[in-house]
Parts: structure tokens; C-alpha cells; sequence
């Protein structure tokens, strides 16, 4: 195993190397360990939280996707909604004109902060270091 994490001095690893040129056994064990190496490389364990499962990725990719969905349909019929009620009801023009002022004002700076924070977010060199 230290052979393979390269931990061997320059004479072990060269006495290592003569003895597996002439022992098959030993050749296909290190062949072996090195396949199971890459392989749990590939896997990406990390060092494990008692308090987490596997269950917590599945349940924030499902639930965080059915959100967003949710939350923009209730929006979008939210603001149809408030649309229709700001055109329908009896109110003068300005009325109209100041609440629909400050309902898109709302949402202009909503969106902004959403789009500076994921330029910052793509940039950030530190966004795929996992505690």
C-alpha cells in the first residue's frame, strides 16, 4: 500500500520492483489494489457525518427540484392574480401606475440580487469545498 501512495524510499521501492519482476503472486495482488484504488477514487467517499445518510442527497435533489416548481407556478398564478385585480378594480390610473411601480421595482431588485449573487456564485473558488 505504500508503494502505491508513492511513500516508499528510492531502495525499498527499487527492492520492491526486483521482487515483483520475478514473484507473478505479488504482481497481480499490487495489479488488484491498484484497480481498487482508482475505483474508490471514482467513488468520491468523503469522510462521512453520523447525522447524514444517503437518503439526504436524494431527498434534496427531489425536494429542491418539486420547490422550485412550486414556487414559481404559485408565482406566476400569484402574479397573474394580482394582474387582474390591479386592472379590474375601480381605482384611479396613478393608483394603478404607483402599484404596479412598485411591484416591478420589487422584482427588478429581486432579480438583480439573484443575478449578482450567481455571477459570484461561478466564480467563487471555494464552492466545491465540502465540510
Amino acid at each position: 500500500m505504500r508503494h502505491l501512495d508513492g511513500e516508499l524510499s528510492p531502495e525499498e521501492r527499487s527492492g520492491l520492483d526486483r521482487h515483483l519482476a520475478t514473484c507473478t503472486e505479488c504482481g497481480r495482488e499490487l495489479a488488484l489494489f491498484r484497480e481498487l484504488k482508482v475505483e474508490l477514487q471514482r467513488l468520491g467517499l468523503r469522510a462521512s457525518d453520523p447525522r447524514r445518510s444517503v437518503w439526504d442527497a436524494v431527498h434534496r435533489r427531489v425536494t429542491r427540484s418539486a420547490g422550485w416548481i412550486l414556487l414559481l407556478a404559485g408565482g406566476a398564478a400569484w402574479a397573474a392574480y394580482g394582474a387582474y385585480l390591479l386592472v379590474a378594480a375601480r381605482v384611479d390610473l396613478w393608483e394603478k401606475l404607483a402599484a404596479g411601480a412598485v411591484g416591478i421595482g420589487i422584482l427588478l431588485l429581486l432579480a438583480s440580487v439573484i443575478w449578482d449573487r450567481y455571477r459570484e456564485w461561478q466564480t467563487d473558488p471555494y464552492r466545491d469545498i465540502q465540510r
